[in-house]
Parts: C-alpha cells; structure tokens; sequence
C-alpha cells in the first residue's frame, strides 16, 4: 500500500483540513489529527499515515477526523487565520516566481535556456535510443546506474519544458503575463 494517499481520505471525510494539509499550514493539520486520531501533537505525517492505511477505518477514526477538523478550524479562528487566504498567497508567490524567470527571458533574450533545453532532449533522444536499439548491461548495478541517469535527464528535459510551456497549474496565468510583458516591450 505504498500510494495510498492518506490526505485524500482525509479530504473526503473532512473537507476543510484537507484543504489545510495541501498548503502550508500543514503541520497545524497534522497535529491536530496526531491529538485526535493518536492522542499526540507531535504525531508525523508518517505515524497517521500508519494508522490511516490499515484498511480499517472505524466509526471512531471518521469522528475523530470530523474532531480535528472542528478542533482545527477553532483554532485557526483565534489566531485569525484564513487558511483559503494563505493557500491563495502562496499560490500568487508561485505564479509572481514563474513571471520572474519568463520576463527575464523576453527581456534578455538569453539563449543560455534554449541551449539547456537542446542539450537535455539530446541527451534523452540518445539515451531512449541506446535502451531502444541497444541492450542494457547484464550487471544490475550498473543498469541501475544507467535507468536513474535516464530519470534524471527527463526530469530536466520536463523542468526545462516547463520553463517554456509552463506547467498546467498555473500555464494560463503565466502566458497571460508573459503576452503582457511582451506587449510592453513592443511598444
């Protein structure tokens, strides 16, 4: 049960902490489930996962989830905490990063991204051709080697992609601004 998603249980049952446990304000999430499904703040995100991934959810986990969802909001209530607030502030500090690196692009006209990006699909076109048409050695260390060095590059090549396209999260805010950017610079 390596991919079981404990936060998306946790979202179906209570809406409102899972919101909080996909932003920052993770750590308030997580202590208050430690004190109700655990009876510890200090629980991890690995001791509820344990719990929650038995594959035996009773009626008390459900009620004690619902608590700390309660328990949960109270609090964010006296400290005058809006959690969509935050979520949204960070998602802007994301989507203001991303601006960044695009403006510097239109406004330097760099090639230096250009020439990761034609060096990383080279490297992968090569590399998918080597396992294609090639065979991998019979030593399994060092096939290791080479399958995580594969990774590795298509982990950039998507990074670099990505630098260029923008990722679906946030690729319409970031072409707007771009156009804008761009927009002023042309006039």
């Amino acid at each position: 049960m390596a991919d079981f998603d404990w936060k998306r249980l946790v979202a179906g049952i209570a809406p409102a902490l899972g919101t909080v446990l996909g932003g920052p304000l993770i750590g308030a999430a997580v202590a208050e489930l430690g004190a109700a499904l655990l009876g510890n703040r200090d629980a991890t995100e690995a001791d509820i996962a344990a719990v929650l991934s038995t594959g035996r959810l009773g009626p008390e986990q459900v009620v004690a989830i619902k608590q700390a969802e309660n328990a949960l909001a109270i609090r964010m209530r006296e400290l005058d905490i809006d959690v969509l607030k935050i979520n949204q502030a960070a998602e802007d500090a994301y989507l203001r990063d991303v601006q960044d690196a695009r403006a510097r692009q239109v406004a330097t006209r760099d090639p230096t991204p250009q020439v990761i990006l034609a060096v990383l699909f080279l490297l992968w076109a090569g590399t998918f051709a080597a396992f294609y048409f090639g065979t991998l050695p019979a030593d399994e260390f060092i096939r290791a080697l080479i399958v995580r060095a594969y990774a590795t590059v298509e982990t950039g090549l998507t990074g670099a992609i990505a630098y260029f396209i923008g990722s679906s999260r946030g690729s319409k805010a970031s072409g707007d601004a771009v156009r804008k950017i761009a927009t002023k610079g042309a006039a």
